[in-house]
């Protein structure tokens, strides 16, 4: 019967050791998906500052338009076509964000298999959390991307009639106002996407130290 029981002992001490080998296998897994992960996010971070570059002196040149008297056509439409030259740089800029911040999302939820076969149950709900935030971090930028795209074609609109002489004061100014609406959503979108990406790296440090107190 002792014998049994040592045996037993042992077998569970076994199994245990097993459980923690597996469980430093799974982190090893999900830190090199967040690796991989953050070199797309590195490119993404880099396309969203030459965005707000080209988006800044975009800004500058409807600020130089507006201030020009109506008989300057020549400079106007030299104006104009700089300024469409700057949607058309946001516009590629934009798809490159998109591309790589799909990328970076794609590297990351590959972790998901990984945390399904964690042992210890605190590593795996610190674990599952990454995948909750970045899934809500998706989600932001899915409608930062879709109001951008908007955004950008309401101005290659306002520029194209302004270009031809189509459009009101009033429907300019209406334009305008719905571009200025978009730009504000898009800024309060990437404020709580940020605030999503510190919790992130909270989270991801959380889980590695927990990881770490477990080996």
């Amino acid at each position: 019967m002792n014998r049994l029981l040592a045996f037993a002992v042992m077998l569970s001490v076994a199994v245990f050791l097993t459980g923690c080998h597996s469980d430093e296998k799974q982190a090893a897994k999900i830190h090199e998906a967040v690796k991989e992960s953050a070199e797309f996010e590195q490119h993404f971070v880099a396309n969203q500052l030459e965005l707000y570059e080209a988006r800044k002196k975009a800004q500058l040149v409807y600020m130089d338009l507006i201030d020009l008297d109506i008989h300057d056509e020549d400079v106007i439409h030299e104006k104009i076509e700089e300024a469409n030259t700057y949607t058309e740089k946001q516009q590629k800029l934009l798809e490159e964000a998109k591309e790589n911040f799909q990328k970076a999302y794609e590297k990351s939820v590959k972790m998901e298999k990984n945390i399904k076969r964690i042992q210890d149950e605190h590593q795996k709900n610190q674990a599952s959390k990454l995948l909750t935030i970045m899934n809500k971090r998706k989600e932001l930028m899915d409608a930062f991307f879709e109001d951008y795209h908007e955004n950008l074609a309401l101005q290659k609109s306002f520029y194209q009639h302004l270009a031809d002489g189509k459009l009101s004061i009033e429907t300019l100014d209406e334009q305008v106002d719905e571009m200025n609406k978009r730009s504000q959503e898009m800024g309060e979108i990437m404020q709580e996407f940020n605030q999503y990406t510190k919790q992130y790296v909270e989270v991801e440090k959380g889980y590695y130290e927990m990881n770490q107190r477990k080996a």
